[in-house]
C-alpha cells in the first residue's frame, strides 16, 4: 500500500483502476477482424469500407465509445 501513499490518491481510486486494468479486452475480437480486413485488402482500405464490410458481418459493436481511448 505504500503506493497509495506516493501517490496520494484514495485506496477505492487504485481498487478501481487495478480491476479495470486487469479485465479482458471486449473489443478484441472486432480488433481482430478489422485488422484481418486491413491486411487482406493490402491497406486499401480506409474506414467507411473497413464499416462496411463489418456490417455485413453482423457486428454489433463497430466503433468504440471515445472514453476508452
Amino acid at each position: 500500500m505504500a503506493l497509495i501513499k506516493v501517490a496520494d490518491i484514495p485506496r477505492s481510486t487504485y481498487y478501481y483502476w487495478e480491476k479495470r486494468l486487469n479485465r479482458e479486452d471486449k473489443y478484441s475480437k472486432v480488433k481482430a477482424t478489422i485488422q484481418s480486413i486491413y491486411h487482406e485488402h493490402k491497406g486499401r482500405y480506409g474506414y467507411r469500407r473497413i464499416t462496411k464490410e463489418l456490417k455485413n458481418m453482423d457486428f454489433l459493436t463497430i466503433q468504440r465509445p471515445s472514453t476508452d481511448l
